[in-house]
């Protein structure tokens, strides 16, 4: 979903990977359903693209060993997480779909996004055979199948769909009195 990168995935997506990454990045979804004022000066710096700021509040939660870089569009944010080779990094990100606004990034959002992901990071995190099951399904372009695993662990009125993309996948949320859609994701992406 990002507009500036053009994602090139380098093969089925490793289970490893994907259950890093959701670890990695769990304990600062938690903190952003913790904590609403965490997610106000979250979402300013995300609005601000004030990268200090977010790099500051990220090493809160995710050791910087863990990332590998770490952006923001005005829109959302993007993670890349050190993992084992053949992908050698994975992004996880929370954003608004390209194209729907500029410097808008609301907490109560990404609280609502959150508390419908927690769930499921703690599974892939937490159960490798799940993670396998997942990783499967992206690498086999299931998206039944990726559905019914997913569902069971990130449940939400607002969330509006599930699919795959770039050795990974989305979940996009429509929340009431909003027109934006914001996704968060999984995904492997080469700079252009």
């Amino acid at each position: 979903m990002s507009s500036s990168r053009r994602r090139v995935p380098p093969g089925p997506l490793p289970p490893s990977a994907l259950s890093r990454t959701a670890g990695v990045m769990l304990p600062l979804y938690r903190e952003f359903l913790r904590s609403r004022k965490f997610a106000e000066r979250w979402c300013e710096a995300v609005r601000e693209a004030d990268l200090d700021t977010l790099l500051k509040l990220l090493g809160r939660f995710v050791p910087r060993r863990d990332i590998q870089s770490f952006s923001t569009n005005g829109i959302g944010f993007f993670a890349d997480v050190r993992v084992a080779e053949p992908f050698g990094h994975y992004t996880n990100a929370t954003t608004i779909v390209p194209g729907m606004a500029q410097f808008t990034f609301q907490p109560e959002a990404l609280r609502l996004i959150s508390r419908a992901i927690l769930p499921l990071y703690r599974r892939l995190s937490s159960n490798p055979a799940y993670a396998r099951l997942v990783a499967l399904a992206v690498s086999r372009s299931d998206e039944g199948r990726l559905k019914r695993l997913v569902l069971p662990y990130a449940r939400s009125r607002y969330l509006a769909g599930i699919h795959i993309e770039s050795a990974g996948f989305y979940m996009s949320f429509k929340l009431p009195g909003s027109r934006l859609v914001y996704v968060n994701e999984f995904f492997q992406e080469k700079l252009r």
